[in-house]
C-alpha cells in the first residue's frame, strides 16, 4: 500500500512516524470509518468518524490514527476542511499531539 501525504508534516506541526505495513493493527477501525486516538499507540480516548465531518467536536489532541486498508482520508486543523491538511491512507502512530478540526473521505478517481 502506498502512503502519501499532501502537505509536509511540519505544516501541521506533526512528527509522523511510519509504521511498517506488517506491524499495523488494522483491527482498530472498520470499513468506512476513521478512528482518532488520544494516545500515541492507538490507546486512550478515541473518536470514530463514520462520514465527512466539517466541524469535529472532540476535546482531545490526536496522537494516532487508524485508517481502514484501502481508504484515504483528509484531516485538517481548521473546520470546513481548511487550514493545514494532511492526507492519510495508512495507520499513523507517534504523531505527537495534533488538533484535528475537520475530516473527510477522499474519493477514488
Amino acid at each position: 500500500m502506498t502512503r502519501f501525504i499532501t502537505l509536509a508534516a511540519a505544516a501541521l506541526g506533526l512528527a509522523l512516524v511510519a509504521t511498517p505495513l506488517a506491524a499495523q493493527n488494522n483491527s482498530k477501525t472498520i470499513e468506512g470509518t476513521l478512528t482518532l486516538f488520544e494516545g500515541q499507540k492507538f490507546d486512550g480516548d478515541s473518536y470514530r468518524l463514520e462520514k465527512d465531518e466539517p466541524s469535529l467536536q472532540h476535546d482531545f489532541l490526536v496522537g494516532s490514527i487508524a485508517v481502514f486498508p484501502g481508504e484515504t482520508w483528509e484531516l485538517c486543523d481548521k473546520p470546513k476542511f481548511k487550514g493545514n491538511c494532511l492526507t492519510v491512507s495508512a495507520n499513523e502512530t507517534g504523531i505527537g499531539k495534533a488538533m484535528i478540526k475537520s475530516a473527510r473521505v477522499v474519493k477514488a478517481k
